[in-house]
């Protein structure tokens, strides 16, 4: 059975798989892709997929490629869904399908496809590979109710992961706070202070040790000047990103933590109301549990 549920990059793409998303985005076979996107429009598509890069004149495809080489796992993902998304085409069906068909050509070979949820494009698990018809492999994937399962203390001193003492406070404070809240009750206000809060340990990690963390190879880069990033300036998607490199979180934990970082970002009504995004309790304790997971497992690499 097809596993339909909305997944997030949590890693960047195999080499291959970004070449032939380069091909897509570049158009040059119109037979196959959809749209042809000469230097102006390569520099538009970017800007609408939320991606702050201009062409510079240089040979295009090699360009896109080294555009998508550079791009964290959440912004890749960006650019992966604005290919898929009927605007792109200007409500033109046939070309949405070209692109999709050809999308979905590449993502398989790191397991993913695209899909759709309330006629939004959202990435999922793709189907077994078939080879004459024997069905090669099928991506493993840890289940959300075996992650849930798990069991974590909830003693959540953040003095015990060694930040800055100030900053400790207001961290303890948000976590008291948040634990306050009647579960079920107050699901929204929850989960923007957990997503908060995790965002402040994360960044105060990287802040205690910046020449480790800038020098990862999942740190963000400017896409003008190829220079990595100043800390400050990091998303909390980069964070968890980088603290997965580094050892810092397990690979469940990374996957779970931008989830809580999507849900993090409804703070925001319009978006809340364009996604129709209504938090339970369920929603709720998916917050708390890569939360205290983080937390724990932060904790288990402080020196």
């Amino acid at each position: 059975m097809a596993d339909e549920r909305t997944i997030h990059l949590g890693a960047k793409l195999d080499a291959a798989t970004l070449d032939l998303i380069a091909d897509i985005i570049c158009g040059d076979d119109r037979e196959k892709q959809p749209v042809y996107r000469s230097s102006q429009f390569l520099t538009k598509f970017f800007q609408d997929a939320g991606i702050n890069a201009a062409h510079d004149g240089t040979t295009r495809k090699w360009w896109v490629l080294s555009i998508l080489e550079q791009l964290s796992p959440s912004d890749l993902e960006k650019v992966i869904l604005r290919l898929a998304d009927l605007r792109e085409y200007k409500g033109d069906v046939d070309l949405l399908k070209m692109a999709v068909r050809q999308l979905n050509k590449a993502l398989i070979l790191d397991g993913f496809k695209v899909g759709y949820t309330n006629n939004k494009p959202v990435l999922r698990f793709s189907d077994p590979m078939k080879v004459d018809d024997e069905i090669l492999s099928s991506p493993p994937v840890k289940d959300e109710s075996e992650f849930l399962s798990k069991k974590y203390g909830d003693d959540l001193v953040i003095d015990e992961l060694k930040l800055d003492s100030v900053l400790t406070g207001y961290l303890q404070d948000r976590v008291d706070e948040a634990n306050n809240c009647e579960s079920g009750k107050v699901s929204l206000g929850t989960i923007f202070l957990l997503g908060s809060t995790l965002e402040g340990i994360l960044l105060a990690f990287a802040i205690k040790e910046p020449a480790k963390f800038m020098s990862a190879k999942s740190a963000p880069k400017d896409y003008k000047t190829g220079k990595t990033k100043q800390i400050n300036d990091w998303k909390l998607s980069q964070l968890i990103d980088v603290c997965h490199e580094l050892g810092l979180l397990n690979l469940d934990v990374k996957k779970f933590s931008h989830v809580l970082r999507d849900f993090r970002n409804y703070i925001h009504p319009y978006q809340q109301m364009s996604q129709n995004f209504k938090p339970d309790k369920h929603t709720e304790n998916i917050c708390w549990q890569v939360f205290k997971a983080a937390f724990h497992q932060l904790k288990a690499n402080v020196i």
